[in-house]
């Protein structure tokens, strides 16, 4: 289950993540969530990157792996303990951690008290899709308060890596729904977009200080294309798809 998760979250890095950064010109990044650095390492393909890492590091030493990359910042713990520490402010961070309620809402509710994402900045958030959208799950339980901690079993078999809440839906469970219930309290601040498939892929971002309404409309409509035609779109041999439906370049 872990390589597979890995491999998704790398699929989205290649697909959206990158290209939507290069696109607006996003330099500072963050991520929360490396596990083995696979997603790390497509994220620094990108020129001109700063990359700061949040990770307990329990799958890969990642403090040795990037010990020499002058690009890299590994903060070694979980988010929450972390993020509060953090004073770096950045155009774009990337939540793939632990997939439950809690974490997530607090994630966000962290960064933007700690106003760590510039105006105009982006989040992307993996598992907002079909298991973890509306299904918290566990790597380490007892770090979740009792009050926001659903019952919970592993599921498949005894050699999973995290354990997954015994019903899905209803209140304060899943992804997606900390992300929602996040927006919904904050009025017009972000913007919510998500990508199918895959686990699925949100995309929210800080509507003030945009750097280009035509960009991120160029991106809402990607979504859309990708959400109705995606099965169509993976098999495309185009090494960029996205450029496809780029507006005229007059627009830009």
């Amino acid at each position: 289950m872990l390589l597979e998760r890995v491999s998704k979250m790398k699929y989205w890095i290649k697909k959206v993540v990158n290209r939507y950064c290069e696109d607006f010109g996003y330099k500072s990044l963050c991520e929360i969530g490396a596990s083995l650095g696979g997603a790390t390492d497509r994220i620094l393909e990108m020129n001109g990157i700063q990359l700061t890492v949040i990770d307990p590091c329990l799958d890969a030493d990642l403090c040795a792996k990037y010990r020499n990359d002058k690009r890299v910042t590994i903060y070694k713990g979980l988010s929450l303990v972390i993020i509060p520490k953090l004073s770096e402010t950045f155009d774009c961070i990337l939540i793939d951690g632990d997939h439950n309620w809690y974490t997530v809402f607090n994630e966000l509710r962290e960064i933007e008290e700690r106003h760590l994402l510039r105006n105009g900045g982006t989040i992307f958030l993996h598992d907002v899709d079909w298991p973890y959208g509306r299904r918290d799950a566990y790597y380490q339980p007892d770090t979740i308060p009792d009050a926001f901690r659903h019952a919970y079993a592993k599921k498949g078999n005894e050699n999973s890596d995290h354990y997954d809440a015994e019903t899905e839906g209803g209140e304060r469970n899943g992804v997606l729904t900390a992300i929602e219930d996040f927006v919904r309290d904050r009025g017009d601040e972000y913007m919510l977009f998500c990508f199918k498939a895959e686990f699925g892929l949100g995309v929210l971002v800080k509507k003030n200080g945009i750097k280009s309404q035509n960009t991120l409309a160029k991106w809402r409509l990607l979504c859309a294309i990708w959400n109705i035609f995606g099965s169509f779109i993976i098999t495309i041999k185009h090494r960029d798809w996205t450029h496809l439906f780029d507006p005229p370049r007059e627009l830009v």
